[in-house]
């Protein structure tokens, strides 16, 4: 049976989430941290055998997958915008704490979409298993490196755990490593949230 292999990795830290700001698709770029973590998880997945790579098209995403890369013949990064991190509309830039204060009712609002110009949970889901499912179709029996973002991943462990991990369960944090197949119909989840590469220190941020 054909089994397909992806490592889906979380981009280093930015600024924004340094200051636990929602980021969504505003495009920050990694911070000095980020960078380092950039480094750790590219070094760590130097003797991987990775086939393609994939990542979000934001800064943050693109930065991370370009030092993956180094260790793998730089092989081309294309980029998808099916992989960005759900869009916050007028709640990007602000600290969750902020939110209930300026949203009365809405609190931290993560189930919360078509409001305020935020995307719908359902809807990034969607795109991201239909991107999902093309690559599937594109490279069978393959293992291919997707760099995308926390609230991102999460969403995709939710689907195919039938909610058991993922979204509400699970924190993905900076650079950390998520390991999932697809053979014959079936999702296996082997990995979440390996951040084995990363020191004490830098295993701290959960915003997205």
């Amino acid at each position: 049976m054909k089994v397909t292999h992806f490592y889906l990795i979380r981009h280093g830290e930015t600024d924004w989430n340094h200051l636990k700001k929602l980021q969504g698709h505003t495009d920050i770029p990694l911070n000095e941290s980020g960078i380092k973590q950039a480094k750790r998880i590219a070094k760590r997945l130097a003797t991987t055998p990775i086939d393609h790579f994939y990542s979000s098209d934001l800064k943050r995403a693109k930065r991370t997958a370009q030092e993956i890369v180094r260790y793998h013949d730089l092989k081309p990064v294309l980029q998808a915008e099916e992989f960005r991190e759900r869009c916050y509309g007028e709640w990007e830039g602000l600290h969750w704490d902020q939110i209930p204060k300026l949203y009365p009712g809405y609190g931290g609002g993560r189930p919360l979409g078509g409001e305020f110009g935020i995307e719908t949970y359902e809807a990034m889901q969607q795109r991201g298993m239909s991107k999902l499912t093309e690559l599937i179709g594109a490279h069978p029996n393959q293992h291919i490196a997707i760099i995308s973002h926390g609230g991102f991943i999460n969403s995709i462990l939710h689907l195919i755990s039938d909610g058991e991990v993922g979204t509400g369960k699970t924190k993905i944090l900076n650079t950390s490593l998520n390991h999932i197949s697809y053979e014959a119909g079936k999702w296996d989840i082997h990995t979440i949230n390996d951040c084995a590469h990363l020191e004490f220190g830098e295993k701290k941020n959960d915003g997205l």
